[in-house]
Parts: C-alpha cells; sequence; structure tokens
C-alpha cells in the first residue's frame, strides 16, 4: 500500500495491520523541508512496533535537506525510506516538488544519490509516466535512478497531467519494467484482486501497489495476495464487517487526533466504507455532518440493522461494546477534552451478548 495524503496516518494503517499483518505499508508524504522548520512535523512519521514493514516517504527538492529528513525517517523506525517524485498535485508541483523532478532529471538523480548516502536503509522511489503526454519519460527516468541508488519503484500508470482521469496505461509501466532490472511495482487502476492480476500479467511487474482501491476496502490487499498465491478469491467482507471497521476507524482517528479533527477527518472514511452498501445513500449523508463518535454510533447501528436486520445491529454493537472496553475510555476524551465521547446508544444489557471467539 503506497503513501496517500491524508489517508494512510498510524490510525489506518492499524485498521489495515488488523486484517493484513503482512503487506508493506507507507505513510502519508512528509514535507522534509517542514521537518527541518518544525519539530512538530515528526508525528506524521509516527510508527507502532508491530506494523512493519513500513515505510516513510519523504518530499522536497534539496538534496540535503531531504537527506536530513531521510535520517530522521530511519531513526523513527522505518524499514525504508520512499520519495515522491509523482504528486500530481499543483501545491505541490509547483515548486519542483513530487511530479514536477520528472522535468528535472538531474535534480531527481542527485536527490537519490545524496539520500542513499545518508542512510542504511533501502530506497525507493515513486513515480509517474511522466510530465504530460507528450514528455512520457517514465522508462529513462526509472533507469536513471536505478543507477543512482533505488532499489526499487512503483510507477502510476497516468501522466501529471491526467491527475486521476482516464485510465492508467499499464503498457507503459509494462516498458518501465522491460528497462530496468530492480524491482518494478504498478499501480492504478485496481479495485478488485482479478484487477491485480490483470496488472501482473499486462505489465510483467514485480508487485502490485493498491492506493485509492483501498478507502473504505482494507481488505482487499489480503484478497489480493490470497488469490495471487493459492488462486482462492475470497468473498468480500459482509455489509457489517465493513461498518464495524468503520466505527473503528472513527473512533481511532478521534482518539489519536483529538474530538474536532479526528471528526472531521473520519467522515470522508465513513463515505468510504458505506459506498456500495445497497440503501446506504441517506445514511452516508448523515455520516457526512456527524459531529463527534457518538453520531457516528448511532447511524452506522441503524445502518447494521438495515443491512442484517436485528442481528446485525447486535453484532455492531457487541462490536462498539468490545473496542470500548479493550480501550478503557471513551472515544473523544484526549487532553481532558470528552466532548463527542460514547455513551450506549441503546440499553446494551439489553442486547443478547455474542460468544467471543
Amino acid at each position: 500500500m503506497p503513501p496517500m495524503a491524508g489517508v494512510t496516518d498510524l490510525v489506518f494503517r492499524s485498521i489495515v495491520r488488523r486484517i493484513d499483518p503482512e503487506c508493506m505499508l507507507a505513510t502519508e508524504m512528509v514535507s522534509s523541508k517542514a521537518l527541518m522548520h518544525r519539530p512538530d512535523k515528526t508525528r506524521i512519521m509516527d510508527l507502532n512496533l508491530n506494523e512493519k514493514p513500513t515505510g516513510i516517504q519523504i518530499f522536497g527538492h534539496e538534496p540535503d535537506v531531504m537527506a536530513y529528513a531521510a535520517k530522521m525517517a530511519e531513526t523513527h523506525g522505518a524499514d525504508f525510506v520512499d520519495i515522491n517524485m509523482g504528486c500530481p498535485v499543483p501545491k505541490i508541483t509547483k515548486g519542483k516538488d513530487g511530479c514536477a523532478l520528472m522535468r528535472e532529471p538531474d535534480l531527481a538523480r542527485e536527490i537519490v544519490e545524496t539520500v542513499k548516502a545518508s542512510i542504511n536503509i533501502p530506497l525507493t522511489v515513486k513515480f509517474r509516466l511522466g510530465w504530460d503526454d507528450s514528455s512520457r519519460n517514465a522508462v529513462e527516468f526509472g533507469q536513471m535512478l536505478e543507477k543512482a541508488g533505488a532499489c526499487a519503484v512503483t510507477v502510476h500508470g497516468r501522466t501529471r497531467q491526467q491527475l486521476y482521469s482516464g485510465k492508467a496505461d499499464w503498457n507503459f509501466i509494462a516498458q518501465v519494467k522491460k528497462g530496468l532490472s530492480i524491482p518494478v511495482f504498478g499501480n492504478g487502476d485496481v479495485f478488485e484482486p482479478e484487477d491485480a492480476i490483470a496488472l501482473l500479467e499486462k505489465a510483467g511487474v514485480d508487485g502490485v501497489a493498491v492506493a485509492r482501491g483501498t478507502l473504505g476496502n482494507p481488505w482487499l490487499i489480503p484478497r489480493i495476495t490470497k488469490y495471487i498465491e493459492t488462486g482462492i478469491l475470497d468473498a468480500p467482507p459482509r455489509d457489517v464487517e465493513r461498518l464495524i471497521s468503520a466505527y473503528l476507524h472513527c473512533v481511532g482517528l478521534i482518539r489519536y487526533k483529538g474530538s474536532k479533527i479526528g471528526t472531521n477527518e473520519s467522515r470522508r472514511h465513513l463515505t468510504h466504507y458505506t459506498k456500495g452498501i445497497v440503501g446506504s445513500a441517506p445514511y452516508r449523508a448523515r455520516l457526512t455532518q456527524i459531529e463527534n463518535a457518538r453520531d457516528a454510533t448511532v447511524i452506522l447501528a441503524e445502518l447494521a440493522e438495515m443491512v442484517e436486520g436485528t442481528d446485525g445491529k447486535k453484532e455492531f454493537l457487541f462490536a462498539v461494546e468490545q473496542e470500548n472496553f479493550e480501550n478503557g475510555k471513551d472515544p473523544g476524551k484526549r487532553n481532558g477534552d470528552c466532548e463527542g465521547s460514547i455513551h450506549a446508544p441503546i440499553d446494551f444489557s439489553a442486547v443478547t451478548p455474542f460468544a467471543k471467539p
């Protein structure tokens, strides 16, 4: 799972690790310059002891500053450092950061060489096909990165100009793979296990990096892995399982980031988890307006009852009760702030308990 800004934080990764203990993860990208001037930014590098293997992604365009950030990442326990040379967002590319470095190959080479010399852990790079269709230089760019010291690369099958529109060009990713001897991960338009198999076969890549496909669907990568290794295609999770994960994600964000920020950030994750559930649109609209964790619990419990009846609601509320018991405190309670904490929306004593496996 490659880095996703505003997504692959400590909480999201912990959700993934509950389901898949072994997939390779990466943090959100962190500004190398910010790390030098704002020590508080190191929180984005927070890692759990049980989330190995995990890399930390950095971005920037000043070689020495990037090397400083890479050393910090290593100190924080990263298993590898990933350099972002693919972000297409204007606020990143308006300087020479992200995908803008594909227009500055000499500078990109200097960055990789400088960072490589400063750390003792592997260095990887993520980039795109090129800046636009008239300058698709991914093959030459990848070859340059390999010579400069990158041990693996991830290639997103779109140009910067495309952003996330259109289809990812897996054929061009195949050209990058053919031109390099280091491992190449293909990325783009993998939303089902069958997509991953198709990308592996079409591009001949060494692995698949799944980003947007995991939003609200942390089960995707382990389903892909099992399908590749055994040929067995597991069924998607039940709707109630998705709703339980949505709840855990929501309260996890609130505990980690505080009531206000955690609640705000959880809204979009809650909508991702509920997409595709038949009849969920009205509930999803309400989830975008939640003010605290209690609101989310009530709405998700109602949705659980809609999709799987009374038993579905009981299963969901048992998971709520169990999570609260295991954590020993109300979600939303951080630095004395109890706003948004959960007090059971129904009488749990009236719910028939489930046997814990």
